[in-house]
């Protein structure tokens, strides 16, 4: 519930700042959340994430940036989460060196990409989308490298595994909603 209302107030927060600049980002497209979904999404899976994802914005905004915004924000949360997952299990005294050490390398990954998606939500809330890629590629890099730690380490079958996955396919998408933005 807590992450539900932060994602909502940093959506609205994101609106706003859209809004003072005029409502929207100058020449950005807007459209319903559906056919955003759709054209953000490589499958099934990804669709009914990002549905999710987009429909529990506050109405209003149909442009890309909003929903990108809305989207990096979802995934700054799971990072979050994950984030916290890994502490929880740092804290486990009865994990083997190898899942230790992937675990710590998560926590400290993720620090890294909560600034990457912070910083692509802020500039997509400022209408700035040059040098976006670079940030969503950070962002990406570093839960992917968290994902191979755990993977080599024997981690697959942990909650956090799940989680980091979860991470993944929101920045994914908030990575493919923003790259019509990019030029």
């Amino acid at each position: 519930m807590k992450n539900a209302v932060v994602l909502i107030l940093a959506a609205s927060l994101a609106a706003a700042s859209l809004s003072i600049t005029g409502d929207a980002c100058a020449g950005v497209p807007s459209m319903p959340i559906d056919a955003a979904c759709r054209a953000a999404s490589p499958g099934p899976a990804m669709y009914n994430l990002c549905m999710s994802i987009l429909q529990s914005l506050p109405p209003g905004s149909s442009d890309l940036a909003t929903y990108a915004v809305g989207a990096a924000g979802a995934a700054a949360l799971s990072g979050d989460s994950a984030a916290d997952a890994g502490r929880q299990m740092l804290g486990d005294g009865s994990l083997p060196g190898d899942l230790r050490d992937a675990c710590s390398g998560c926590v400290s990954g993720f620090g890294n990409a909560r600034q990457a998606i912070s910083g692509v939500a802020d500039q997509l809330g400022r209408c700035a989308f040059a040098g976006l890629r670079q940030g969503f590629m950070d962002a990406l890099a570093a839960v992917e490298d968290c994902a191979s730690k755990l993977a080599l380490a024997g981690g697959e079958s942990t909650p956090l595994y799940g989680m980091v996955v979860g991470n993944r396919d929101r920045t994914v998408i908030a990575f493919r909603l923003a790259t019509p933005l990019m030029g």
